[in-house]
């Protein structure tokens, strides 16, 4: 990947001397340097397929516990039902 730090990326000191051609010829590089970077961070293959990536494990592993925990609260309220109904009967 582009890293943030390059020559390109400094910051430029303007005398007053200078002219609007050269503050131009520096904004044009940064652009330049901007779609430059672009292309190669779009260009990367990823190190990992997507399907085996860890945070899809971790996304995959916390909708498993979510499922879990719903038909666990589920299968509390289904079981505290025959109990809620003898209480309201006496």
């Amino acid at each position: 990947m582009a890293t943030a730090f390059t020559s390109a990326h400094g910051h430029h000191t303007i005398n007053k001397v200078q002219t609007r051609a050269t503050t131009k010829e520096l904004n044009r590089s940064a652009a330049a340097t901007f779609v430059s970077d672009l292309i190669e961070d779009i260009s990367q293959k990823p190190l990992q397929a997507a399907a085996l990536a860890k945070h899809d494990m971790f996304r995959e592993h916390i909708n498993a516990m979510s499922i879990s925990y719903f038909a666990l609260i589920i299968l509390l309220i289904a079981a505290s039902l025959p109990i809620l109904a003898y209480v309201v009967t006496y």
